[in-house]
């Protein structure tokens, strides 16, 4: 699921640029308008659990660098599995109808451009659906919680590229990755 998520990012990269004008200035994604984000101090510390984790963050979040994180346990393969296979899916036919959606935007054909946005919406919402569906059928409260967050964060994506948030993606998917042993 890590190049999945990898290649959504990109592919989004890519199709924002591709839909760009030279002649306006693309649209500002973040919420204070000013187009930047000021990084937070962390610092590591250990939960009750002896779990590292970082101070601020959420539990269940990245592990300090150069720490790691022991792999789910329980039903985590079966739950993995399942779940990489419905991400792959759904972010394919997503990225897929993102395209098809700007490039009938770009020639004008309004009607194919509205079927690609729906169709690229259904896939956000099959994507999510299957991620609660795991995390609801997780026996390891770590790989519950960072598959609720995948769905929270697909929840909030838009059938457009600025909607999609890179670095949430792939920080999710680290952990993700580090839980299903991949």
């Amino acid at each position: 699921m890590r190049r999945l998520l990898a290649a959504a990012t990109l592919a989004a990269t890519l199709l924002l640029g591709a839909g760009c004008s030279g002649d306006e200035p693309a649209a500002d994604p973040s919420p204070g308008g000013t187009g930047s984000a000021t990084p937070t101090a962390a610092t590591p510390s250990a939960d009750p659990t002896g779990t590292p984790s970082v101070e601020g963050s959420q539990p269940g979040s990245a592990p300090a660098p150069g720490t790691s994180v022991a792999p789910a346990g329980g039903n985590a393969r079966e739950v993995c599995e399942t779940a990489s296979k419905a991400a792959a899916g759904a972010a394919d036919t997503y990225i897929t109808q993102l395209g098809a959606m700007m490039q009938a935007t770009a020639s004008g054909d309004t009607a194919a451009a509205d079927a690609a946005r729906t169709k690229a919406e259904a896939a956000l919402k099959s994507w999510s659906g299957a991620m609660r569906e795991q995390a609801g059928r997780a026996t390891d409260a770590r790989l519950k919680a960072v598959l609720g967050e995948i769905a929270t964060e697909v929840d909030s994506m838009k059938a457009d590229v600025t909607s999609v948030d890179g670095m949430k993606l792939d920080e999710l998917q680290q952990r993700l990755d580090a839980l299903c042993g991949n």
